[in-house]
């Protein structure tokens, strides 16, 4: 019985992504030895590239979306999907810029940022609160059909809002206190850490909170498991789940505000592109799936660090194209999709021997 309770214990998603990581790591930082090696004996000058501190300071661009994915999370648990969370970015992007001219206009600089942060987060709100209105009001409808066509819609009001130019933020005081705010770095036991790391782990503390110890992640997967279920048990099944779409689209406004922030100054309606399948892919190798009902916010942290190690490693340190490292990361992908249907399997199949071989012997 111990054995089968360690050995359960060590099967558990969460485990295996961290033996992934390390893997990873090892693989990488091998790699990275082997190469330095090679520099020393042609008498070149060794850099070290993989490390715990640069891959530190390098997490920035990979945490745009692990916003996004924590909203996909909730999304996933319930088995429903959202592919509009990139085009939702872009718009609460677009409005936060558009508005904050008026808003300078007629007031301060510190005040005219904060309300232009409101209709950001409030944009986002507002979408998510559009998909689960229609998700829920229409369930002959798959969400991932609902939510491609408000994704277009976003995005066309986004070319209809900044009329195919780029939008410019300015770079004031305001601006310049915003950035520091979301691209800065804090100084940890001699470890300068991004203040978006941060940010991301204190949201995805209070995500594991409300999913894992509270009555409503206990609500989120009984919807997930069975929806009718759960509305039978006195779930107040379309609520809830409007519920959680709007949160969903609020952390797409989040990551809109890091990516103006941190990464770029300009907005256009093209803007994040592709981020929602980012997204999903973090919420799903963390071990959230579209069948609902499953999945650990603990997961979505070890994948957004997996997805980061995975690409600095294979871009700097083996120095492939980003080509053939989203081919690598979309074989992980694949690989964490495939893998618990066949451990689910090998179970099914180790427990049907064992009741055969107890009828047996009956």
């Amino acid at each position: 019985m111990k054995a089968k309770k360690a050995l359960s214990r060590f099967l558990r998603w969460e485990t295996m992504l961290i033996v992934l990581l390390v893997v990873l790591w090892l693989v990488f930082d091998a790699k990275d030895a082997s190469l330095q090696a090679a520099r020393i004996a042609k008498g070149r000058r060794a850099t070290d590239i993989f490390n715990f501190t640069n891959m530190l300071n390098g997490m920035g661009p990979y945490l745009l979306y692990s916003f996004m994915a924590l909203g996909m999370s909730l999304i996933l648990g319930m088995g429903d999907i959202d592919i509009s969370v990139g085009a939702i970015a872009a718009l609460s992007a677009s409005v936060m810029g558009t508005v904050y001219g008026p808003f300078k206009k007629a007031m301060s600089p510190g005040l005219a940022l904060a309300l232009a942060l409101l209709c950001c987060v409030m944009t986002g709100a507002a979408c998510g609160f559009l998909n689960g209105f229609l998700v829920t009001r229409f369930r002959e409808l798959f969400p991932m059909i609902i939510t491609l066509g408000t994704q277009l819609f976003y995005r066309g009001f986004c070319y209809l809002l900044l009329g195919g130019d780029t939008l410019q933020y300015k770079d004031d005081a305001a601006w310049a206190g915003l950035k520091k705010l979301y691209s800065g770095s804090v100084s940890i036991g001699g470890l300068s850490v991004p203040t978006m790391l941060i940010w991301f782990l204190l949201l995805a503390l209070m995500f594991f909170v409300f999913l894992h110890l509270t009555t409503g992640g206990r609500r989120l997967f009984a919807i997930g498991t069975n929806r009718v279920t759960a509305r039978y048990s006195g779930i107040r099944v379309d609520s809830f789940e409007l519920c959680m779409f709007v949160i969903c689209g609020v952390t797409a406004a989040l990551s809109s505000m890091f990516y103006v922030g941190s990464v770029s100054a300009t907005v256009r309606a093209d803007a994040m592109t592709g981020y929602e399948m980012y997204a999903i892919a973090v919420a799903v190798l963390g071990g959230f799936s579209t069948g609902g009902g499953k999945g650990n916010i603990v997961g979505v942290v070890l994948s957004v660090i997996i997805f980061g190690v995975m690409k600095k490693g294979l871009g700097t340190v083996f120095g492939l194209p980003d080509s053939t490292v989203n081919l690598a990361v979309g074989l992980v992908l694949i690989a964490s999709s495939v893998l618990p249907n066949l451990l689910e399997d090998l179970s099914n199949w180790r427990r049907v021997r064992r009741q055969h071989a107890e009828a047996k012997l009956s």
